[in-house]
């Protein structure tokens, strides 16, 4: 491209804008680029192109700082809330109110399981996923329950997992 740019030299101004704006071209008005072209050099249009650029720039700024801010409040929300548990690992937000749940397909299939059926133990899991053996079912609900998602409840030797 910048061989075609130090080549421009017999193009005209026209197809100079065309190629360095391409899409834009169309969007910006290549006639008024051309009109402004010609004007460049009187003082108050650059003053007046300057003036709206800072103008520009300071709505782009206030709209980053906006964001921010937001970011911010977001963040020391999540931090000052004892009862907000933010695990990227789990992939998933619980708070007390609401639970905000971000999970893998795996866990979302062991979770409609659950509150399809109102309980399951890990030979259950086993069987939903095809695991082989128990001990990957149960690592997995074991995850869901330090997720603040399911609840153990032990009866005898089984172990029963239910919805929060």
């Amino acid at each position: 491209m910048t061989d075609q740019l130090f080549n421009v030299k017999e193009n005209s101004s026209k197809s100079f804008l065309e190629l360095i704006l391409k899409e834009q071209a169309k969007e910006l008005g290549l006639e008024d680029l051309l009109k402004l072209k010609e004007n460049i050099k009187d003082p108050m249009v650059l003053g007046v192109l300057i003036f709206k650029l800072i103008e520009e720039r300071k709505k782009t700024n206030q709209l980053l700082s906006d964001i921010n801010n937001k970011y911010n409040t977001l963040e020391s929300k999540l931090s000052n809330n004892n009862n907000t548990n933010f695990n990227l690992q789990n992939r998933d937000l619980v708070s007390d109110n609401n639970v905000f749940s971000i999970l893998c397909e795996t866990d979302e299939k062991i979770i409609s399981f659950i509150r399809e059926k109102g309980k399951a133990v890990a030979s259950d899991i086993k069987t939903l996923l095809n695991y082989k053996g128990t001990n990957a079912a149960s690592q997995r609900l074991n995850k869901l329950v330090k997720g603040k998602m399911l609840t153990k409840i032990q009866s005898g030797r089984k172990v029963y997992f239910v919805l929060k």
